[in-house]
């Protein structure tokens, strides 16, 4: 579809502005965890699974409602270490094209609303939802200043921080509908994130708190983020 615009932004944020547009947040959650052992969407921290503080994030940031893109209808475990408080209560959405990965999720919760998407991972026990908003400000402000003079706000769709496709914010049209449902559709089409936002025109924003957006796939990086939570959290949103 439309231009390839990779263009790196600093976000001008003035305090008191406002959310424009609905939009519907969007967690992640379909993976298989495989270098986990376990459903990393069922990992507590700090007394919640981090499914739920997903959720919680999206809702600070302004999400008008929230979708979970999983593939399990019933996420509760049975085991008494969890309580009913410890799961949010939004909808669940199965991916249409199963095996997808999370194009897949993302196109399915396309479906599912009428709102643009802000989408971020299960994985991401650092996030804030400060960071969560300045990708929401920069996709309804024209108050950027751009390192590309050629900058063509009508060719962007997609917004997210250098280097990391997620967090993300995506505007939902027919026609990146239609073209996430061609990439999804063609067995030889590149299913990544990355590759498809730079398809549909993207801005990517800089970011200064870039160990805020790390994921945790293994045992040992979930070890290490809950050893060191309780610092690191509190002097991290200090600074955020």
């Amino acid at each position: 579809m439309g231009a390839d615009v990779n263009t790196h932004i600093e976000v001008n944020i003035k305090s008191n502005m406002k959310v424009k547009r609905d939009f519907t947040g969007v967690v992640l959650a379909g993976g298989k965890s495989s270098r986990m052992g376990s459903d990393k969407a069922d990992l507590v921290l700090k007394n919640k699974t981090l499914l739920h503080n997903a959720c919680d994030l999206l809702k600070d940031a302004g999400a008008k409602n929230i979708l979970i893109s999983r593939n399990v209808t019933n996420p509760v475990k049975s085991s008494s270490q969890y309580s009913s408080s410890d799961y949010p209560s939004e909808k669940y959405v199965k991916d249409i094209y199963p095996n997808s990965g999370p194009l897949g999720g993302i196109y399915s919760t396309l479906i599912a609303t009428e709102y643009d998407l802000l989408i971020t991972a299960v994985d991401m026990p650092l996030l804030t939802s400060s960071l969560l908003s300045i990708i929401v400000l920069a996709s309804q402000s024209n108050n950027v200043q751009s390192v590309s003079n050629q900058l063509n706000q009508s060719q962007i769709h997609a917004w997210h921080f250098e280097n990391e496709p997620l967090p993300l914010y995506i505007r939902n049209t027919s026609s990146v509908k239609n073209h996430l449902k061609h990439i999804l559709t063609n067995a030889n089409s590149h299913k990544s994130i990355k590759q498809f936002t730079q398809s549909i025109g993207v801005q990517t924003l800089l970011c200064n708190k870039a160990h805020a957006l790390i994921n945790t796939n293994t045992p040992a990086q979930f070890k290490a983020v809950n050893e060191h939570f309780d610092q690191s959290i509190n002097q991290l949103r200090k600074t955020l």
